[in-house]
């Protein structure tokens, strides 16, 4: 199966923290999130979430809410656009 291009908006620190966790296991970031949503994807769900990270649990308790809200407010329409002009400038 051919790979397809994902364009993330994500926190610099954490994108900076993700390469080098990355780099430090001799792999890529994308490799490292495809492995994990991978096994993700694999782990067979228990209905009550037992089993899941204490990250998962949360994101479900929030997504179970409604939206999630970011820790500050984000202007996704900047970020994207700082992200094109570095990519294509």
């Amino acid at each position: 199966m051919a790979k397809q291009k994902l364009t993330l908006a994500l926190d610099p620190e954490l994108i900076s923290f993700g390469k080098n966790y990355a780099t430090g296991r001799g792999t890529s970031l994308s490799e490292l999130l495809e492995t994990y949503l991978a096994q993700l994807r694999a782990t067979p769900e228990l209905p009550d979430g037992d089993g899941a990270s204490a990250l998962v649990r949360r994101i479900r308790a929030e997504l179970a809410q409604g939206q999630p809200k970011a820790p500050h407010e984000v202007d996704q329409k900047a970020v994207r656009l700082e992200h094109l002009n570095t990519k294509f400038t």
